[in-house]
């Protein structure tokens, strides 16, 4: 801290020096000029297989038959957890792999276009194939992947998507849980050997106090992009007009570029025709929190042209806002700004985590009626949908990582943190309602080697994004025996007064 009113801001040209690789970008589905997509949502074939029964399904190739005609098959919406739409405990309960499939024509007009299959959210682990082809696996849910699958479909035919998901929770994830099997002494009754529990009977608890809903969560999307297309973009507006961007496509040779910004009114206020680009708008219309100002939107359009021709376009809304703080206030636009909302969950009944519109929708309708203007995405980072619903409304955020109640820090679950980091990072670093980024929830961090896990974490969050500050929210631990806090640019600490705590 250089200053003790404010941080000092960096030059523009400064906080983009480490942003992450623009090649790797998961941009946001989007239907326009050129792309297109086919929506996966819907009724899929659903087969759980038997409590922790290891990996029968895997095992024995279930990807390459047809899961409609297993004796146990069923159906399972889609986006949805799966753990409520039962009427037993068996499913809500369920540890270990389930299957999902999908039969969907792809059209002979789509040839010529790049297909990506791209997943929103599914929880924990995935397995994905492609007409009995495995084409990609996945760790983690609350953040998308993608994967390309041109060279697996079959265009003008039906094609056969399967998913295999497992929701195993150990001290391996993120999060973390506590994997035991029961182990209950046998009693003699009337000459019987008799025992409560039945052999194998295992027990999964996660290290935090809210469900472990899992499946297919959000939205599943077939995507169609040019072979030459935008892949990624990075924005930095700040609250003085001054803008950075960059952009990166899969392919510039003989490719025209044209980059236009749009204010709210969609007037054109920028153009140029380079990948990156600098400049300053006078008078520029700033993003505010709701109750400070409004929440004005800029639009970037990229387009790429060859031979005359429009071969992809994306647009990014962006806001032009600043984020500082000292080390007893958090500054937006360099006026103080407090946080006034809720720790949340993205819960719903029946539909568990699973995204819905309506939901998304009251939820939101009820934080504003409560005069709320702030709230942290507790715990595991939210849709994209509700992403881009905070910068239209004006709702500062907090977005969080999904490693609540962390206990243990290998250094492998310290490179999966990482990568979890760096993803939810890269998927909302243009959203102005993002103010900054917390790396875990009550993670146990009175152990000495949480230092080290934790300095990783702040390092490689500063490192990608160095326009916004980095906290953990604080919980087990005591200023007095914690070894991390002071790596923080700010701190939250959860109290429960009248809840675990003077409960009267």
């Amino acid at each position: 801290m250089t200053s003790s009113q404010t941080k000092v801001i960096l030059p523009i040209q400064l906080l983009l020096v480490s942003l992450i690789s623009l090649s790797n970008c998961l941009l946001h589905v989007q239907k326009n000029e050129i792309r297109t997509f086919d929506s996966l949502d819907g009724l899929w074939t659903f087969v759980r297989e038997p409590h922790n029964g290891g990996d029968i399904g895997i095992g024995n190739q279930w990807n390459t038959l047809d899961l409609e005609k297993f004796n146990n098959a069923t159906v399972m919406p889609v986006p949805c957890a799966y753990n409520d739409i039962g009427t037993s405990s068996e499913l809500r309960d369920h540890i270990g792999w389930v299957w999902y499939e999908k039969k969907e024509f792809v059209p002979l007009r789509d040839r010529n276009m790049r297909h990506v299959l791209r997943f929103a959210s599914v929880n924990y682990f995935a397995v994905v194939y492609v007409n009995s082809e495995k084409v990609t696996s996945h760790t983690g849910g609350h953040l998308p992947f993608e994967v390309d699958v041109s060279s697996q479909i079959k265009f003008g035919a039906e094609n056969k998507f399967t998913v295999a998901v497992n929701n195993t929770l150990s001290w391996s994830t993120i999060p973390q849980g506590d994997f035991n099997y029961q182990r209950v002494a046998q009693r003699n009754i009337s000459g019987r050997i008799l025992s409560r529990l039945p052999d194998g009977a295992v027990k999964n608890v996660g290290n935090f106090d809210f469900f472990n809903y899992a499946g297919i969560l959000r939205s599943v999307q077939l995507v169609k992009i040019p072979s030459i297309h935008i892949q990624n973009i990075n924005i930095v507006a700040d609250h003085t007009g001054s803008f950075y961007f960059e952009t990166a496509a899969s392919s510039l040779d003989g490719v025209k570029v044209e980059v236009k910004m749009f204010d709210s009114d969609g007037n054109v206020v920028y153009s140029t025709n380079q990948t990156k680009g600098e400049g300053k708008l006078e008078n520029a219309k700033l993003w505010w929190p709701r109750g400070m100002g409004n929440p004005d939107l800029y639009n970037l359009e990229i387009s790429l042209i060859s031979d005359g021709e429009l071969v992809d376009i994306y647009r990014e809304t962006f806001g032009f806002r600043t984020v500082t703080w000292s080390d007893s206030q958090i500054f937006i636009n360099s006026k103080p700004f407090y946080c006034l909302g809720f720790g949340m969950h993205e819960d719903f009944e029946l539909i568990g985590r699973g995204f819905n519109q309506a939901v998304m929708t009251k939820d939101l309708n009820l934080l504003e009626w409560m005069g709320g203007n702030c709230y942290r995405t507790t715990h595991y980072p939210y849709s994209e949908e509700r992403m881009f619903e905070n910068d239209r409304r004006g709702i500062a955020v907090i977005v969080e990582t999904p490693a609540v109640g962390l206990k243990g820090f290998s250094k492998a679950n310290n490179n999966l943190h990482v990568k979890m980091l760096t993803d939810m990072i890269d998927r909302d670093k243009n959203h102005p309602s993002v103010f900054a980024w917390s790396l875990a929830n009550e993670p146990n961090t009175n152990k000495k080697e949480s230092r080290a896990y934790f300095k990783t974490l702040v390092d490689a969050a500063h490192g990608i994004d160095r326009t916004r500050p980095v906290t953990t929210v604080y919980g087990p631990t005591n200023f007095d025996n914690d070894e991390t806090a002071d790596l923080m640019d700010f701190i939250c600490v959860n109290r429960y007064y009248g809840w675990y705590i003077d409960m009267g």
